[in-house]
């Protein structure tokens, strides 16, 4: 709820021009500071959200200001410059060899600090360089090339008020929350479900409106993920069999209208011809129906359970370990001592999804060798319905989702102080810890679309999907430095739909495989939230 008022609170300055490794001038709204004013400096991108330095404010100049940085940066300073257009028509940038600039290289061009174009270096002098850009950018005016993918940028937030206000927020909230849980020795959760579930509410409109506004995703994504999910197959299987490299999203995109058309019409055609939700229907049509036959797991079964388990293993296990080595490597790039606060929250968030990996993979390890002592896999859903539900969360094939929707990260960091960033910062981390638990909770009974046995212990004695509960909620917090537009928080929303429909699936299947499963269910009702959903 404050995330957009922080955002507003804070400004943010390019950097339009770097003297030499720790001086540059920044531009902006400079009404306010004055020399000694302290400004956190960010390059900000989806793998980098903390400072990567700090500055304070030398003098001001007419709408800019100068700054000096504090200390080591995590990432060096760099070029960047504005563009200035020569009297002779030519395009020039104010460095050259002597700042170890040479022909042909490409810089990266900014307005505003987002992402317009690049620039080729046609010709070097020691103190200037001659560039060539797209006619296509428009105007020179406010235009900045550097070296680097993403704007150098300042950013301060100095609002007392509101920090005032967010301070009492989140007392309240920990007060309340504290009290009724004194007051009725229950989770307010629970309560607030209850108080939710007695309201009387017309059921039939709401259905309709319900139906009527879930065509727009369900549309969206039914029409997009299969043309994009075949064009990165396609692509793949080029690439792998024919050495040769297709990319095949400007054909999906130039024929989504038409997805887009007929899966409405089906959808809405549907809607009104069953009066049933298209969604439902659909969701049975994939689903698991009745129970399965198998009481007990012969060593036969077992073993073609163990085989194709291998593929299993092959495709997420092998992804997890990378997820492992990457993650240690992040926190060493940060270095010891981390440069900043911020820096510190990030790097203990690797090293905790690090110790997160182990967890899964003593899962995983345990399905490999457990057929030594006769404790077999008793189902797998090997189906397209089950890889799809699971690989849309790895890379496997999350890639696909991340092209059909917009980055979650902004161009600008909107929480870099305050209480809020106080909370951001110890939430995260202490979701992380939390997700890690929950994932070494099922210790080795995780695993991917196998039914290995029901845990009923710990958090999952509270709801059947504390992992999910955590892990989104985990990235959230992370990412909600990077929600600076609206476009941002819908594209956040993919997490909480593809965990959504994973858990779905996953007890589909578990309620179809597992006899101890709808017993469990029966006595743990709620999925995400006790006491809610």
């Amino acid at each position: 709820m404050f995330a957009p008022l922080h955002a507003a609170a804070t400004r943010h300055f390019t950097v339009v021009q770097t003297i030499d490794s720790t001086h540059a001038v920044i531009a902006g709204d400079v009404h306010g500071l004055s020399a000694g004013s302290s400004l956190a400096l960010y390059r900000f991108n989806h793998d980098w959200k903390s400072p990567i330095g700090n500055a304070h404010v030398e003098r001001i100049g007419q709408g800019v200001a100068y700054i000096t940085i504090d200390s080591a940066m995590a990432f060096p300073l760099g070029v960047s410059s504005p563009v200035v257009q020569e009297a002779d028509g030519t395009i020039a940038i104010p460095f050259g060899s002597a700042a170890g600039i040479g022909t042909d290289q490409f810089f990266t061009i900014f307005r505003d600090r987002t992402n317009v174009g690049v620039a080729r270096i046609e010709k070097v002098e020691a103190d200037r360089s001659f560039i060539s850009i797209s006619a296509t950018i428009g105007s020179l005016d406010g235009l900045i090339v550097s070296q680097f993918t993403f704007a150098t940028q300042a950013a301060v937030y100095d609002d007392p008020l509101l920090s005032g206000i967010e301070y009492a927020a989140i007392v309240l909230v920990l007060a309340a929350y504290a009290l009724l849980y004194v007051r009725f020795r229950r989770s307010p959760f629970i309560l607030i479900g209850e108080r939710v579930r007695a309201l009387s509410v017309p059921r039939t409109p709401l259905r309709w409106i319900v139906h009527v506004l879930a065509g727009v995703p369900f549309v969206w994504f039914m029409a997009k993920m299969p043309l994009y999910l075949g064009a990165y197959l396609i692509s793949y299987m080029y690439l792998h069999l024919f050495t040769k490299t297709v990319y095949l999203i400007p054909f999906a995109d130039s024929v989504m209208p038409y997805m887009y058309g007929l899966m409405a019409l089906l959808y809405y055609g549907y809607l009104l011809w069953k009066r049933r939700s298209p969604v439902i229907a659909f969701w049975h049509l994939i689903s698991y129906k009745g129970r399965s036959s198998v009481k007990t797991v012969s060593f036969t079964r077992g073993l073609v359970m163990w085989t194709l388990h291998l593929i299993i293993v092959y495709f997420f296990a092998s992804t997890l370990i990378g997820f492992f080595f990457a993650d240690i490597n992040a926190a060493l790039v940060i270095g010891f001592p981390a440069p900043s606060i911020e820096a510190s929250f990030e790097q203990w968030k690797y090293i905790i999804w690090a110790l997160t990996v182990v967890g899964v993979l003593l899962g995983y390890g345990y399905s490999l060798v457990s057929i030594l002592w006769g404790s077999y896999i008793r189902n797998l859903d090997f189906t397209v319905t089950g890889w799809l539900t699971n690989a849309f969360c790895y890379p496997l094939l999350g890639v696909v989702i991340w092209q059909m929707i917009p980055s979650f990260t902004g161009v600008d960091p909107i929480i870099v102080g305050g209480p809020l960033q106080s909370l951001m910062l110890i939430l995260g981390l202490l979701l992380n810890i939390l997700y890690m638990l929950s994932i070494w909770n099922l210790g080795i009974l995780f695993d991917l679309m196998a039914d290995k046995g029901v845990r009923t212990s710990g958090f999952y004695s509270v709801i059947r999907h504390p992992n999910y509960t955590l892990e989104v909620s985990m990235f959230f917090v992370t990412e909600l430095i990077g929600l600076s537009a609206g476009i941002q928080w819908l594209a956040i929303g993919m997490y909480f739909f593809l965990y959504w429909i994973r858990s779905e699936r996953e007890d589909n299947f578990m309620g179809y495989s597992n006899p101890a499963y709808e017993p469990y269910r029966a006595d743990t009702p709620y999925k995400f939230i006790p006491g809610i959903y």
